[in-house]
């Protein structure tokens, strides 16, 4: 009876799901920019009340990160993170070419141009840091820019992302899908840009590095294909800032770490990446995604 019950939630969420994308969807094409950023801004900050699976979870992940802070300063910034969430939704669904050149700017884009004159494409590695889809949009821009990512359920909600992304230049990757192999070596070969998220506990092949001091299970794919077609990297992320602007930052190409252990190397370099995006983190809390769950494996 309780697995009945449990397929009957999972059924009736997947639904609500399908149909509250389709609504917003429609919804942005009626509303103008600044608006529709508002009401995303409200829509997260409805979120925050209304999931308290998730309230609960973005709360217990940053109590031992800033246990100094107080819990008053804590439920502040999981506040702060649902509604920055809500915003980058609308954001995105409401972006055009000449919105989004007045509405981000680049520090460090040189870095990027330096890493495609070798010739041998980028890996541009970053994490789920401000509004990461936009900063996607701004790279592909000027320069063409693949993504790897997982296929999200339900599939409605997959195919409206994927297109979201292509209707800014972006190429989505899904992996295990057909061809996916193929895609990624053809990237390299055309000199393109790949951005890979690596801040997530996901089903793909990862190590234990340290993560705000503690394990957490972390995608190698970026070390690993740095290596195997000797591709240079940078680190890019993007920051909320007033009025609702944006700032993308880059930095590289990065030096790895290379000491002929490649097994050793593939993890200390993914332990580097993921220190750097720490360190991101930490300066502007509230624009990370602190209700994933980040450290559910551990060693």
């Amino acid at each position: 009876m309780n697995h009945r019950i449990e397929n009957m939630r999972k059924r009736f969420s997947r639904i609500s799901l399908i149909w509250f994308t389709r609504i917003l969807r429609l919804l942005s094409k009626l509303v103008p920019y600044r608006l529709g950023v508002v009401m995303g801004g409200i829509l997260g900050l409805a979120a925050y009340y209304v999931l308290p699976r998730n309230r609960k979870r973005a709360i217990a992940h940053l109590t031992p990160v800033f246990a100094e802070k107080g819990d008053a300063w804590i439920k502040r910034t999981a506040r702060r993170t649902f509604i920055h969430l809500g915003k980058s939704l609308l954001e995105v669904m409401l972006i055009t070419p000449r919105r989004l050149s007045r509405i981000v700017e680049f520090r460090g884009f040189e870095n990027l141009r330096n890493a495609t004159e070798q010739g041998r494409g980028v890996i541009y590695v970053t994490g789920h840091l401000g509004n990461w889809e936009l900063m996607g949009a701004a790279v592909a821009a000027r320069l063409p820019l693949s993504v790897v990512a997982t296929p999200i359920e339900p599939k409605p909600v997959n195919d409206m992302i994927v297109g979201l992304r292509a209707g800014m230049g972006v190429r989505t990757i899904l992996r295990s899908r057909p061809g996916a192999s193929r895609e990624l070596i053809r990237i390299f070969k055309e000199n393109r840009v790949l951005g890979i998220l690596i801040d997530q506990d996901t089903e793909v092949e990862s190590a234990f590095v340290d993560f705000m001091g503690r394990p957490a299970w972390t995608p190698t794919a970026a070390a690993q294909m740095a290596f195997k077609f000797n591709a240079p990297v940078v680190f890019g992320y993007i920051r909320r800032e007033n009025n609702n602007k944006h700032a993308i930052t880059i930095k590289g190409p990065l030096n790895l770490i290379r000491t002929g252990d490649e097994t050793k190397d593939i993890v200390a370099n993914t332990a580097l990446l993921t220190k750097m995006i720490e360190d991101c983190i930490v300066q502007q809390p509230e624009q990370w995604v602190w209700m994933h769950r980040r450290w559910r494996r551990q060693p």
